[in-house]
């Protein structure tokens, strides 16, 4: 809880000086990357994601951007091995991205995002279908760290307020399962969302 409000904190601080505020929501497809030493096949799970950022431009075209979201992220799981049991992991992170956007006209555009992403783990529970829940927060890492890669389109509303629609992929590049031997956990996360900024 501490970091969650040093964090704040720095946002706090940082904001006076970006004067372009905006605002996001939307959903996610999340699971973890297999590896080969794994006992289980992952697939996405939906999630949603909420938060606000704060950017300034570099030049005409380039700007800096930093984001603060509440984000539900983990994976859908299949053993390998009978019973063949299916459960779900259940990851909700604080995540801070900074990127860089380059957006190819000033009103009207597409635009691309790429950046890396840090992030702070809330929770992180597994529950085998038919089972109770199982909490894994001490089992792993408790922040994980990834690039991110995506692109989008924004419509001026009027003058100084846009509307964007964005898809994103969160690549995790940091094994979660750091205390368990022979398990590997690499967030993967497919990000679609719509947001206003001014």
């Amino acid at each position: 809880m501490k970091r969650i409000v040093n964090l704040i904190l720095i946002f706090v601080i940082i904001s006076p000086l970006y004067a372009d505020f905006k605002i996001m929501g939307g959903f996610d497809l999340a699971k973890f990357n297999n590896h080969p030493l794994n006992s289980f096949q992952s697939s996405y799970k939906i999630g949603f994601l909420g938060g606000f950022g704060f950017e300034k431009k570099i030049t005409q075209d380039l700007l800096l951007e930093f984001n603060l979201f509440f984000m539900q992220k983990g994976s859908k799981a299949l053993s390998n091995d009978p019973p063949y049991l299916k459960s779900k992991y259940s990851l909700n992170v604080v995540s801070i991205p900074v990127l860089l956007r380059y957006q190819f006209l000033y009103d009207n555009s597409p635009y691309v995002v790429a950046g890396i992403e840090s992030s702070y783990i809330l929770s992180h529970t597994n529950k085998v279908k038919g089972q109770e829940a199982i909490d894994m927060k001490d089992l792993t890492d408790k922040s994980d760290f990834g690039y991110i890669f995506g692109g989008g389109y924004q419509i001026e509303l009027e003058e100084n307020l846009f509307f964007f629609i964005e898809a994103r992929w969160h690549l995790g590049d940091r094994n979660l399962a750091m205390d368990v031997e022979g398990l590997v956990m690499h967030t993967n996360t497919i990000v679609i969302m719509v947001g206003v900024r001014s």
